[in-house]
């Protein structure tokens, strides 16, 4: 029988040098969590159990060099849930907030749901005067769609499998402040056609009888905001920024 090989040192992944763990939602689910659940050899021992719960997300373990970090746990061991069902509590520095709605993944080839998948954002500090980190969380359940056939019209509910979960943690690529742009209808530039360069004429050199010609002076255009907005915590973008990264 063939030695699987495991990557898992510390209690976090380590892979050699030039190898990469890039799993797509559907083989993370089906080849990895699946297998899990039913008790199944894994194609690789290369995602740790943990309960990501119990610490920041910075001090969890792993290479900090790699974008994302893995781990499964078992839902029944990890930290108690809050007492409105829906944050849950790490040690002493912030809680882990729900954002969106779940997405359900679907198998490549019947399309039928597979999994589904919660995301949620890293919060420090006590609810009502937190800050919201660049910290994300995506985290995946088995599921299977069970039929009431008792009933005249068959009923169709998804219900999820098994007590392992599987985790994806990442950080959001932080957007660069914006600065303000000066429009180009705000300054009066001529070329040289000789010496290709460019001219900026001095508006406080301008005689009066020029000004009417050239127009007023240019106005000061406002900064813009840098904050981060409802939009940019949205499933959407936060998957745009996962595919990029």
């Amino acid at each position: 029988m063939e030695k699987q090989n495991n990557y898992v040192v510390n209690g976090g992944l380590k892979l050699p040098i030039g190898y990469r763990f890039r799993p797509t939602d559907e083989e993370l689910v089906v080849h990895y969590l699946k297998r899990k659940v039913f008790g199944l050899p894994l194609p690789a021992s290369i995602i740790p159990e943990l309960d990501v719960f119990q610490s920041h997300p910075l001090g969890l373990p792993g290479d900090m060099k790699e974008k994302k970090r893995y781990f499964f746990s078992n839902i029944r061991n990890e930290s108690a849930i809050d007492n409105d069902g829906k944050c849950k509590i790490a040690a002493g520095s912030g809680y882990w907030k729900p954002v969106g709605k779940n997405r359900q993944i679907l198998a490549s080839g019947t399309k039928q749901v597979v999994g589904i998948r919660k995301t949620l954002i890293f919060c420090e500090g006590k609810r009502g005067h937190e800050t919201k980190t660049q910290w994300v969380m995506h985290q995946y359940h088995l599921v299977a769609i069970a039929t009431n056939t008792n009933l005249t019209q068959p009923v169709f509910k998804m219900v999820i499998i098994g007590d392992w979960v599987v985790y994806r943690i990442f950080q959001r690529k932080k957007k660069p402040k914006k600065r303000g742009v000066v429009s180009s209808n705000n300054l009066n530039i001529t070329k040289n056609s000789h010496k290709n360069q460019l001219q900026v004429i001095d508006f406080s050199v301008i005689e009066a009888d020029q000004t009417d010609l050239l127009g007023p002076p240019p106005q000061p255009v406002s900064s813009c905001s840098s904050e981060i907005t409802a939009d940019e915590l949205s499933p959407s973008v936060l998957d745009q920024e996962e595919t990029s990264a």
